[in-house]
């Protein structure tokens, strides 16, 4: 049967065994939504400020054919000073995004380095969760900016379940660029598809994600697209980041 949505979100609400806690997520579903047929899924970091403008992108394109109808999945982090941090790191940095050295008053447990965690919760709740209740396919894209960026390029080196990865200037500096050995000691043969966006300030920032971008040049199983925002900042570059990138890793 389809049904013609408008855009409305629908809440649901789960108890999570790797959290310890009850967590919510948001969907917002395509026009003329189907149980006949299956849809790609795209999930979304940071949903309190990024959810409405993505499910509305993604509305609007798919509803016009320009992208395929899609899901989108808007995923909350409750505490954006702490439990954010501890969502979507895996380790406590002693280097700031400058390059300025820090220590644990800065980067602790109280708001970093539960990345696993909220990886497991990810992967074997969250999305299995969505699975039940909507459907869905194997096309799913994870979206993440800053922290969600790095969490995105942390995950290369695991056994994600993504088929696409979007990276909006990712703190590829954290722990000093972490990531990159990660991705250089791991032989990771899942293709995936990365979209990596990124901006010029500050030096230390900029020169870290080169260097990841140089290693997954590198690699064969990494389909990648870039952009580089030179006048932008690294806020502003994100609604050109995702309509340039969804476009094209969703058709």
């Amino acid at each position: 049967q389809n049904t013609i949505y408008t855009n409305k979100v629908v809440e649901h609400k789960i108890y999570s065994n790797y959290l310890n806690e009850d967590r919510i997520y948001w969907v917002s579903l395509p026009l003329r939504y189907a149980d006949t047929l299956t849809y790609p899924v795209i999930y979304v970091f940071d949903a309190e400020w990024r959810f409405d403008l993505v499910k509305s992108l993604v509305f609007d394109l798919g509803a016009n054919n320009k992208i395929q109808k899609s899901i989108v999945v808007g995923i909350p982090h409750i505490d954006w000073k702490e439990k954010r941090g501890r969502d979507l790191t895996f380790s406590q940095t002693r280097i700031e995004y400058d390059g300025e050295q820090v220590d644990s008053v800065w980067y602790n447990d109280s708001n970093s380095g539960d990345g696993m965690k909220f990886y497991n919760y990810l992967t074997e709740e969250l999305i299995s969760s969505v699975n039940q209740n909507y459907r869905t396919n194997n096309h799913q894209t994870l979206i993440g900016h800053s922290y969600g960026g790095y969490f995105g390029a942390y995950i290369l080196s695991l056994d994600h379940p993504f088929e696409v990865i979007h990276m909006y200037d990712p703190s590829i500096w954290f722990s000093n660029g972490e990531v990159i050995d990660l991705f250089r000691e791991t032989n990771n043969d899942t293709p995936v598809k990365v979209h990596l966006t990124y901006q010029p300030k500050p030096e230390f920032h900029k020169t870290k994600i080169e260097e990841l971008i140089n290693e997954l040049e590198g690699n064969q199983n990494i389909l990648l697209t870039t952009d580089f925002y030179d006048s932008d900042t690294h806020n502003s570059l994100f609604l050109d980041s995702f309509y340039k990138g969804i476009l094209q890793t969703n058709r």
